[in-house]
């Protein structure tokens, strides 16, 4: 088509929702009263594994690091416990089942430092 022009429509739908409904500060509430709930339900269920001293060359020698024994925390990420957690939340959700799931999402995202699950 010369001299025309294609026009790409996209249709966005948007809602405007009053902050000072009292369904709103409801749902704001609910929510961090779900993600601390989240937050406790994993950290509860953090298994800890120890690192053990390393073997570090220094000025050509292997010197043996000692007294770093570390805990680490290792987050449960199978289904089961996923599932599980999902149900405990569920329990108290008077909004739909993707509320849940978007707390879930969050408080994983929040046990992760810099890139590495804690």
């Amino acid at each position: 088509m010369q001299g025309g022009s294609l026009k790409n429509l996209e249709l966005v739908r948007a809602y405007s929702v009053c902050l000072l409904d009292r369904r709103s500060s409801e749902l704001v509430t609910w929510h961090v009263k779900a993600l601390q709930r989240a937050l406790d339900l994993i950290w509860d269920n953090i298994e800890w594994r120890y690192s053990f001293p390393e073997l570090v060359r220094r000025g050509g020698k292997l010197v043996v690091i000692t007294g770093l024994k570390v805990r680490i925390p290792a987050i449960s990420k199978d289904r089961a416990f996923k599932k599980r957690l999902r149900e405990e939340l569920m329990k108290y959700n008077p909004y739909a089942a993707h509320c849940v799931d978007s707390v879930i999402r969050k408080a994983y995202s929040i046990m992760k430092v810099g890139g590495r699950d804690i």
